[in-house]
């Protein structure tokens, strides 16, 4: 889908490609169209849960100690700040709002909502959006 980006127009293809091959997460879903704007580039993502416990061990956290609803929140967490790390696949000049939403056992990964547009568009406009985004895939 092409979305309206200040001055420019970009393909969400791109960006998924880039995400996908540059990055640990998996795109489910483009949710742009959902999102009933043409200018914001929304994606549902997902990273395996194996990554993320690789990178709590890499940081000498262990798991065991947790809770299941202590380890729950902190995938949760881990995700959300490993996808602020996509920012460098989207273009200059934008604002994102990342919220991971779901530990999915059946497929043993984190699913997390990325919303992106221009800086003119603003993060309350943006705010209201994700919002919206959550709904469809809760």
């Amino acid at each position: 889908m092409y979305i309206a980006f200040g001055n420019q127009i970009i393909d969400s293809k791109d960006t998924i490609d880039k995400i996908e091959n540059n990055s640990e997460f998996k795109v489910v879903k483009d949710m742009s169209k959902g999102s009933k704007r043409d200018d914001i580039l929304a994606l549902n993502l997902s990273i395996s849960i194996d990554i993320l416990k690789e990178m709590m061990e890499d940081d000498e956290i262990n798991i065991n100690e947790y809770s299941e609803e202590e380890l729950f929140e902190e995938y949760l967490t881990l995700a959300e700040e490993i996808a602020t790390d996509l920012e460098e696949y989207i273009p200059e000049e934008s604002i994102l709002d990342i919220r991971a939403y779901k530990w999915d056992e059946s497929d043993n990964d984190i699913k997390l909502v990325i919303a992106v547009t221009h800086e003119e568009v603003g993060e309350k406009k943006l705010k209201d959006i994700m919002k919206r985004l959550l709904t469809q895939v809760e």
